[in-house]
């Protein structure tokens, strides 16, 4: 699960622990992820924390394999970490720009990439990609934001055609 130190995230971690699911927290707030392991309270045997930047591929790339290697299957990936400034079009910084569509894009299109590899060898698997009701209801701020979470949505569907009919 990305962005797991988070509402969507932790309560996502919550329910997949309390369903039995061996379950890895990334994050890039380490200090975050300790405490909610904490509160989790829930042994080795059943979590990871990964600590790192989604805007890293490097980082990105590293996910499923160390939770194979750790868990030694993955069934389920949840692509719930997002980051925006709150400005507008007009004030945006190109940096802003990219850094978002790095970490609520292309992170969770790579993601779903490397963990879809697993899957097809297994012949099963979920992909949970969180979208944004401002997807369709903006609010003339976070356009890279908003922008993300229509791309968010059409990702799912394209990735649903390709990997599907595989499991």
């Amino acid at each position: 699960i990305t962005g797991t130190a988070g509402g969507i995230g932790s309560a996502t971690a919550r329910r997949l622990l309390s369903d039995g699911y061996a379950t890895v927290l990334v994050d890039c707030n380490e200090a975050a992820l300790q405490a909610l392991a904490e509160q989790l309270n829930a042994g080795p045997e059943s979590l990871q924390l990964l600590a790192g930047d989604l805007a890293d591929m490097t980082f990105v790339e590293s996910i499923a394999p160390r939770a194979l290697e750790r868990f030694g299957a993955i069934d389920v990936v949840v692509n719930n970490a997002a980051w925006r400034d709150l400005v507008t079009m007009r004030e945006i910084s190109p940096q802003s720009w990219q850094r978002t569509l790095d970490v609520c894009l292309t992170a969770p299109a790579f993601l779903s990439r490397e963990v879809a590899k697993h899957f097809e060898s297994r012949g099963r698997g979920v992909i949970v990609n969180i979208g944004s009701i401002m997807a369709q209801q903006a609010a003339g701020f976070a356009p890279a934001y908003v922008a993300c979470k229509g791309a968010i949505e059409s990702l799912t569907y394209d990735l649903a055609a390709l990997y599907g009919p595989r499991g």
